[in-house]
């Protein structure tokens, strides 16, 4: 634990009063060398992120590492806080006549950022502290956190004003993030609170000199400081340093190869203008990411897969090495596109501008557009397709291809809605039922969706290749014989058995002209316990332990138990309160059951193989014909 030392009330107001030199604070400039965070920081100086920097992205491991780091430092030792890198950008004046010198920060922004937050959160907790000067806490957030209109510290696009509202001024109630990296931002801030509460709760009466010794240590950390002074230099210098620390996803790597490729591509005259309008474009898409993973079926994506997706569908066809397929290329995606550039670059700087331009608007269609699939709420036909294709689980193979057919056929609804049936019947035959490995026929549909976005195939051929996809991976006696095995509930998932049965319960239904009481959703949900609302049941038991067979019958029920004819849906409880009693014993609850699947039952006398297999050819040629490829 940490060994706390108790100060006086003249050592407080001391150890307030410590400030740089005043010859420092008249300084035009930032010397390479060993600094002090205090030293750096105090100055008459405006640290930017530049726009081909990632936004904040640091997270709870690295939080806690800087917290531990200083927490348990000893006290009169130093913790060393890596390197930065400045470059100088000019000077800004304060309506008061006080110049700033403004710098872009090319490597540490991370690290800055995270040990102003801790001070911002360190001062706010100095304000609730009897005795400590109010004029001294002034000074010190002008010093550290914001002089006057001047922020030490800007951070990029819409993160700018939430860091200087809700981080640097305190404001209460912060508006909701739009972005990740604003997620961060006040997690970040909720850690390093919870961290000092954690310290007062613990020992009240020291917390004043713990807040004045965490400030210090702060104050106190190394770095070794390298001031730039062009920018084709800080550019440079960004992409040799860009892979440190924490990892950046490659849609950073991505956004900041490309502001550099700008960077030395554009005239002056260009760079500004195509600068802003890139950073305007990745600010688009990373709020659509946020967008995405808050929706209803986009939990899971990553942003690094939607740039996957991209490249697959639209990479120009001369950006693929001739030992890749496209499939391949686009897990080396990073890799392949830095060659391309490069290459662009080396031939024509216009070229490799335009290349840069174009790549990033695709990008930006691509994130669009799947955020469109993902939220759609549109003719309802479609959208109730999309939410299979969601719920089945497997759509990683097809977003490409629907990205590029809601790019392509936009505004025709007939042709989406027969192109997502076809997605939903291959999901569903292929890998539901024909338990296909998870990247079965993928070249084909990502080399699909190019050819469907470059316009190289019609609507006509898109629909002949998907069926010919489907009978290759799922043709009829494939899934005819997948749905009549005998181990059929073992190979199959329970997620995957729902959905078949769901659909013959709506066709059941269909039949008898009676509505549907709940969705797909509902049957595939779980409770808060993590168990299914709606549970498999045997019909016939798993266990004979209470049916009384003899050994012929015993090996047959082994043969039969598991078939699709013995399965059916039961509402949650069931198997608890039934699974293991007789046919006859379970009849009473099937005629209360809200489940047509389970009320149809009752017109069996007894049940066994003989049933089993009736039952079982019925639900075999209801789903022939529901995923019929016409």
């Amino acid at each position: 634990m940490c060994q706390w030392i108790e100060f006086d009330q003249t050592t407080k107001r001391s150890l307030y009063a410590k400030m740089p030199p005043k010859n420092r604070m008249e300084v035009d400039f930032v010397e390479k060398g060993v600094l002090n965070f205090q030293s750096l920081i105090t100055r008459r100086i405006c640290l930017q992120v530049p726009v081909y920097q990632r936004h904040y992205a640091w997270e709870t491991d690295q939080w806690d590492d800087l917290w531990n780091d200083l927490y348990y430092l000893e006290t009169g030792k130093d913790h060393y806080f890596g390197t930065i890198i400045l470059m100088e950008k000019g000077t800004h004046e304060e309506m008061l006549g006080l110049r700033f010198e403004e710098f872009e920060i090319i490597d540490g922004q991370q690290r800055t950022a995270t040990a102003l937050i801790l001070l911002a959160e360190i001062i706010a907790r100095m304000e609730a502290v009897k005795g400590l000067p109010k004029a001294n806490l002034r000074k010190l957030k002008e010093d550290y956190l914001r002089f006057k209109s001047v922020y030490k510290l800007e951070l990029l696009g819409d993160d700018r004003e939430f860091f200087r509202r809700y981080i640097i001024d305190g404001e209460m109630n912060p508006a909701k993030p739009v972005t990740m990296s604003q997620r961060r931002l006040l997690e970040a801030k909720a850690f390093f609170g919870k961290k000092l509460q954690e310290v007062h709760t613990a020992n009240p009466k020291g917390f004043a000199d713990f807040l004045l010794q965490l400030k210090q240590k702060v104050e106190a950390m190394e770095m070794m400081v390298y001031p730039l002074k062009e920018t084709t230099e800080a550019a440079r210098m960004f992409e040799l340093v860009n892979d440190r620390g924490k990892d950046l996803t490659n849609l950073e790597k991505t956004k900041s190869y490309l502001m550099y490729m700008v960077y030395l591509s554009a005239s002056p005259e260009e760079q500004e203008r195509n600068l802003r309008d890139l950073n305007d474009c990745f600010g688009n898409i990373f709020r659509w990411i946020v967008e995405i993973q808050n929706s209803r079926y986009g939990k899971d994506i990553k942003e690094d897969s939607v740039q996957r997706y991209h490249f697959v569908t639209y990479a120009p066809e001369d950006i693929i090495p001739d030992n890749l397929t496209r499939a391949d290329a686009s897990y080396q995606s990073m890799t392949v596109l830095k060659d391309y550039i490069i290459q662009k670059y080396r031939a024509n700087r216009k070229e490799c501008l335009n290349a840069v331009l174009d790549y990033t608007l695709d990008i930006e269609k691509a994130f669009s557009f799947l955020k469109s699939i993902l939220l759609y709420d549109g003719e309802s036909s479609i959208k109730s397709l999309l939410e299979k294709v969601f719920i089945l689980g497997r759509a990683a193979n097809f977003y490409p291809l629907l990205i590029s057919c809601w790019t392509r056929f936009k505004g025709q609804n007939e042709k989406l809605k027969e192109i997502s049936h076809f997605i939903e019947l291959m999901m569903f035959r292929a890998y539901a039922i024909g338990k296909r490995r998870a990247d079965t026929g993928r070249g084909r549909l990502y080399d699909l969706a190019y050819k469907v976005h470059a316009g190289l195939v019609d609507y006509d051929e898109t629909v002949m290749e998907l069926k010919w996809l489907i009978r290759k991976y799922g043709s009829d006696w494939q899934f005819e014989d997948h749905l009549k095995a005998d181990d059929f509930y073992d190979r199959t998932t329970g997620r995957d058995i729902r959905y078949l049965l769901y659909e013959y319960e709506t066709y059941l239904r269909d039949v008898k002209g009676e509505p549907l009481e709940f969705t797909l959703t509902e049957i595939l949900s779980r409770d808060d316990t993590g168990r299914p609302k709606y549970e498999l049941e045997h019909i016939w038991p798993r266990s004979p332990s209470m049916l009384g067979l003899n050994k012929e019958e015993l090996d047959v029920h082994e043969k039969c138990v598991n078939r699709l004819g013995n399965i059916t849906l039961a509402s949650k409880g069931f198997n608890l309160r039934m699974s293991n009693k007789p046919f006859k014993q379970k009849c009473k609850e099937y005629e209360d059951s809200l489940l047509r699947v389970q009320r149809d039952l009752t017109s069996n006398k007894r049940w066994g193989k003989k049933q089993i297999a009736e039952r079982g050819k019925k639900i075999v040629e209801f789903a022939l014909e529901k995923w019929e490829v016409h």
